[in-house]
């Protein structure tokens, strides 16, 4: 069983900086974030090829099963740490009207391959991107086949099954949480927007909101 520390998001500004600085801490480590999301609860760590690997590992899936998404405080953010991201006129546009919020996107990088970005909106998560001043790995704390975590007692439940892993592990709790649907997952690496995932924000929203945008 994966052993892990919790600290709740209560009590005040000076609680959550001690829980921002202790995230910091575990991120630096290579280790792994239990934290909350505008939806449901995620699992992730520093933007690594490594860490994701761990984070697959706890949820005892492969990576090709469970992909690793990256999530920042706001587009500037993602265009500086990852260059070569493709920004279509669509994709900006969806940035500019959803973000930070419930929609991930799946960016084209260049090179034939494609990386999934969201703009975190949870205020306690976009306070640990600030102080990390980078993206986060991220992806949907659960075990494999099973539902996300919504609170901080299934979150605490789901990493008490999951296999110890050789660093650091902290929950955030930050309690219950909106639940789902997670977010809505549509991938801009082709010219018609392909909804791979139905979720917080609806396809009328974004359909709207792309209409008359060239691809």
């Amino acid at each position: 069983m994966a052993r892990y520390e919790s600290l709740a998001v209560a009590g005040g500004t000076a609680n959550q900086d001690l829980v921002v600085r202790k995230a910091v801490e575990v991120l630096k480590a290579g280790g792994v974030l239990g934290h909350p999301t505008d939806t449901v609860y995620g699992i992730g760590g520093a933007a690594r090829a490594e860490v994701d690997r761990r984070v697959a590992k706890l949820k005892g899936r492969s990576l090709a099963e469970s992909p690793i998404l990256r999530i920042a405080l706001d587009a500037d953010a993602l265009r500086a740490y990852f260059p070569d991201l493709e920004w279509t006129e669509q994709a900006e546009r969806l940035a500019a009207r959803f973000w930070p919020g419930s929609l991930t996107m799946v960016l084209g990088d260049g090179s034939g391959r494609a990386v999934a970005v969201r703009a975190e909106g949870h205020p306690v998560v976009r306070a640990v991107l600030r102080e990390w001043k980078a993206p986060i790995g991220s992806t949907s704390l659960n075990m494999a086949g099973g539902p996300p975590a919504v609170t901080e007692r299934q979150a605490g439940a789901i990493l008490e099954r999951m296999p110890e892993v050789d660093a650091p592990v902290l929950l955030i709790d930050a309690g219950h949480l909106a639940g789902p649907p997670p977010s809505t997952l549509v991938s801009l690496v082709t010219a018609t927007p392909e909804f791979l995932r139905d979720g917080a924000v609806s396809r009328d929203a974004i359909e709207d909101c792309l209409h008359g945008v060239r691809p």
